[in-house]
């Protein structure tokens, strides 16, 4: 994970300390203030809380009772293709959560003297979308359409809509989660090339043994059924 520069406010600090014990006692690591592995500039860029077990990615948007909460559903959408779940958490009155985040795939978890879900989040399970794609940096975007489509040329826009084209949708959320909590040792720890060596390339054996299995299967099939209609024209003794 890469540390983001933002830094914990004086009114967020307990927030920080009670979501922390809370995923923690669930199995998952905590990494507070993160930045994701996104081109420079972005505006989700920097993730508050990031709760990781092997088996689920959360994203989690802190916003303390002087916290002003104009731009943060904004911010969770965008955070919905690079997570398994995303929440809001706060300290301020239920129903004013409940009122502002009424999008069901958003979890709201209330913060008082310890974390009380008001709402689980939705599990994120649905197919990357283009601009969500257009915010990896071009390295990132060049190096998956390769491992992709076999090809990497072309402008970003080029690349995110041919790796839409190319790539599953479940592999593809996958491999996002990877690429965007990587810390960017680019030459030597590179998700993607992992995601290529494991899930593709294995992939791509078992489409061309299933292809040539096909093909061995219909030329056999011809003149069996051939064979059948001959029988079926034969003059009935």
């Amino acid at each position: 994970m890469i540390p983001s520069s933002k830094k914990t406010g004086k009114y967020e600090q307990h927030l920080f300390n009670h979501l922390k014990a809370y995923f923690e006692d669930r199995g998952f690591k905590v990494f507070s203030h993160v930045q994701l592995n996104l081109s420079w500039g972005n505006i989700i860029s920097d993730i508050d809380i990031i709760a990781m077990s092997e088996k689920m990615l959360l994203g989690v948007e802190v916003k303390s009772s002087k916290d002003n909460l104009k731009n943060a559903i904004q911010q969770i959408d965008r955070m919905t293709d690079f997570f398994d779940g995303v929440y809001i958490a706060s300290d301020k009155p239920q129903y004013l959560l409940e009122e502002k985040f009424a999008d069901r795939r958003i979890g709201l978890l209330f913060i008082d003297k310890g974390v009380q879900i008001e709402k689980e989040c939705e599990f994120l399970d649905g197919n990357p979308r283009h601009t969500t794609l257009m915010r990896l940096r071009k390295v990132c975007l060049q190096r998956l359409a390769k491992a992709v489509t076999g090809t990497c040329s072309g402008n970003k826009d080029d690349l995110a809509s041919n790796i839409l084209r190319g790539a599953e949708n479940e592999h593809l959320r996958l491999i996002l989660k990877s690429v965007v909590t990587c810390d960017r040792t680019c030459e030597t720890g590179c998700p993607i090339y992992n995601f290529e060596r494991e899930i593709l390339i294995p992939l791509r054996r078992i489409q061309i043994i299933l292809k040539k299995n096909q093909l061995f299967e219909s030329k056999k099939s011809v003149p069996l059924l051939l064979a059948e209609e001959e029988k079926e024209d034969e003059p009935k003794s």
